[in-house]
């Protein structure tokens, strides 16, 4: 009898990065192991997809991170199995499955501590709480499940877990492709003011407290100050909400010098903005960094910092040390201090770098690349990363 494995996160159908990260899981899950489980997913966010080859249950509302739909659908999908449920959220999110004794919704409490759903977690962790350590009630929260399986090295040095796993990108979309090409079209998509010799800086983030957009404004405004012809690709989900991005534009002086695009984008599309940047910056500490490892794959240069889990596979050439860190929030994350000065100075090394690439035979363009691309053990086409998981999945049974 095929186990039945439930997927919760964002809906596999939603453009968020933990949406994507459940879809490619399941989709994987789907594919190679469907002899074995019974894939499902239940999320928040997305409109559903003919795309999706297995049984996605959509979440309307979230109050809170609770989802009261959650008994009636693992009801439906398992129809009396044991079975596992998978969540891909942050533990922040999962405290009322891992330490049911805090859930306020009795009906989800009698599920959180049903004996015949095996509970895994797949969790990032992008700071460290104080003296190295996860906060309090996070560290409950974990003990809660089952399984538990990190993103990064980086983070089961803070968690104190053993197993971690990236997951990867799609190396067959996000490649290289001639930069010229590549700025064409997003010269000819209506970009004012670009041109082949402009200084193209992409950002892809989401509008959030942990993303540094006043560092990636201010990098720009120093290297429009020294003379670089800056334009900047501002990629996100919403122009106001920790941050307003209008408003920093403004601020900064970079009025009509800068595309913010917020619609969903193909990966394909993703894939060619990146090729049309000179660099790219990744502006937070990253529990992942699908944006950093999408430029990287695209050859492009991509400057970030050097305290996160990006740093495993993002080149020390490009790492910037920060400067200092404060601590913020809820659960009194670890944050770097960065001087923006010093990621202009990287942007414009990284960008001589790039012209002399443009300059060179193919042959030896595709060597110099290998210095910057994205490594085999992130990559969902190489020889090692899906096998692993495969191997995780099935250890669980």
């Amino acid at each position: 009898m095929k186990t039945p494995i439930l997927f919760l996160s964002d809906a596999v159908s939603a453009s968020s990065g933990l949406g994507r990260i459940t879809r490619d899981l399941a989709l994987r899950l789907h594919e190679h192991c469907s002899d074995v489980f019974d894939v499902a997913s239940v999320g928040y966010g997305g409109t559903g997809s003919r795309s999706i080859p297995f049984k996605e249950y959509k979440v309307h509302s979230v109050d809170n991170w609770l989802v009261p739909e959650l008994p009636g659908v693992w009801d439906d999908w398992a129809q009396g199995r044991e079975g596992i449920l998978f969540c891909v959220w942050d533990m922040s999110r999962l405290y009322w499955i891992g330490t049911p004794q805090r859930c306020p919704n009795p009906h989800l409490r009698w599920f959180a501590e049903r004996k015949d759903v095996k509970k895994y977690a797949y969790h990032a962790v992008d700071a460290e709480g104080p003296f190295g350590k996860l906060p309090h009630s996070i560290a409950e929260t974990m003990k809660g499940f089952d399984r538990v399986l990190d993103y990064s090295a980086f983070s089961c040095r803070i968690t104190g877990n053993t197993e971690h796993l990236p997951h990867g990108i799609d190396t067959s979309v996000f490649k290289p492709q001639p930069r010229q090409e590549a700025r064409a079209g997003v010269i000819k998509s209506g970009f004012t003011g670009l041109t082949d010799k402009s200084l193209l800086i992409g950002i892809v983030a989401t509008n959030q407290a942990r993303k540094n957009w006043q560092l990636g404004m201010a990098t720009a405004r120093i290297l429009l100050d020294r003379g670089h012809d800056v334009r900047l690709w501002c990629h996100t989900d919403i122009l106001d909400r920790y941050w307003s991005l209008p408003n920093l534009i403004v601020d900064y002086g970079l009025q009509d010098r800068v595309a913010v695009t917020t619609q969903r984008f193909s990966d394909a599309q993703l894939a060619s903005m990146y090729n049309a940047c000179d660099v790219t910056l990744g502006i937070a500490p990253e529990g992942f960094g699908y944006s950093i490892a999408e430029s990287l794959a695209c050859g492009v240069p991509c400057i970030c910092g050097s305290y996160g889990a990006q740093a495993e596979f993002a080149p020390k050439s490009m790492q910037v040390e920060p400067n200092g860190y404060f601590y913020e929030g809820a659960f009194c994350s670890k944050r770097p201090i960065h001087d923006p000065d010093k990621w202009a100075l990287y942007v414009e090394i990284w960008k001589k770098w790039r012209d002399r690439c443009d300059m060179l035979s193919e042959a030896k363009k595709a060597n110099e690349l290998e210095g910057v691309c994205l490594p085999e053990r992130v990559d969902w086409n190489g020889s090692s990363l899906w096998g692993s998981w495969e191997k995780w999945f099935k250890e669980g049974l």
